[in-house]
């Protein structure tokens, strides 16, 4: 996920937006969001952003501020600039050195195990087998 990269969409700094944020590629908030964000790509919290509310994304990265209910497919990343304050459920969760995470975290899987194969044994009709302990020869 890159921070820098090529962006969709982006809320400067001073901007300040209450309600509902959609979109589908990334996105860069380093104004002030109050409200629900979704979206299966990136959302990227600038060292100056601050949201409050609900997320719901792909990939999170977080430099600045969150207060709220993160759900991320596949990764959270608060990085050392980040404080997120919240409950956060996740594939993978990375928290750098210096970063503040206050909150619970439940980890998934996005795709489930498959269950261990069943034993196989096989029986060699070259080998006798011996008699069950109760029968006497």
């Amino acid at each position: 996920m890159s921070t820098t990269g090529n962006l969709d969409g982006h809320l400067g700094e001073g901007t300040e937006i209450d309600g509902t944020l959609q979109f589908k590629g990334s996105v860069r908030i380093d104004g002030k969001f109050t409200g629900k964000v979704f979206s299966p790509a990136t959302l990227i919290l600038g060292p100056r952003a601050a949201l409050e509310g609900e997320v719901e994304v792909g990939e999170l990265a977080v430099h600045g501020a969150l207060n709220g209910q993160v759900r991320a497919a596949e990764r959270v990343t608060i990085h050392a600039s980040g404080r997120v304050e919240g409950d956060v459920n996740t594939d993978k969760l990375v928290i750098e050195p210096g970063a503040y995470f206050r909150g619970r975290c439940e980890m998934h899987r996005s795709k489930p195990a498959s269950p261990a194969p069943a034993p196989v044994t096989t029986l060699d009709p070259a080998v006798p087998s011996a008699p069950p302990a109760d029968q006497k020869e």
